[in-house]
């Protein structure tokens, strides 16, 4: 029976938390959300693993002004506003990508996780 060791895991992480940036990048270039190029330059991801070697956190970031234009707020202007002859609107950019892969991200994890489960199982079993 193979088993999903914790390099399997990190490599799954990483490329998760690079496919999201990969995902944003494309967002914002669709939606045209790149007055100075700022934000899409700011984007950044590591990985922390806690003391065991397992994965702890996964962290983005970029310019926080990027969450404003994704809600179409900012400077005087707030949600209710927004779209209503302020001259703004919403890009939305993060959220709806974010929470699907976020999803996703968890499936595959129970999944790997499920996978490594078994295996310890199936050695304890099997001894």
């Amino acid at each position: 029976m193979p088993t999903t060791g914790q390099p399997d895991k990190r490599k799954y992480y990483d490329a998760w938390a690079k496919m999201m940036i990969t995902i944003w990048e494309d967002k914002i270039i669709k939606l045209n959300v790149r007055d100075t190029g700022a934000l899409l330059s700011s984007f950044a991801t590591h990985v922390e693993a806690a003391a065991n070697g397992e994965v702890a956190k996964i962290v983005h970031t970029y310019n926080y002004y990027g969450r404003m234009v994704d809600m179409g707020v900012g400077r005087g202007v707030s949600k209710a506003d927004s779209g209503q002859g302020s001259g703004r609107r919403a890009k939305p950019w993060y959220n709806k990508s974010y929470y699907h892969s976020v999803k996703v991200l968890s499936e595959k994890t129970a999944e790997l996780y499920g996978e490594q489960f078994q295996a310890v199982m199936f050695e304890t079993l099997n001894f």
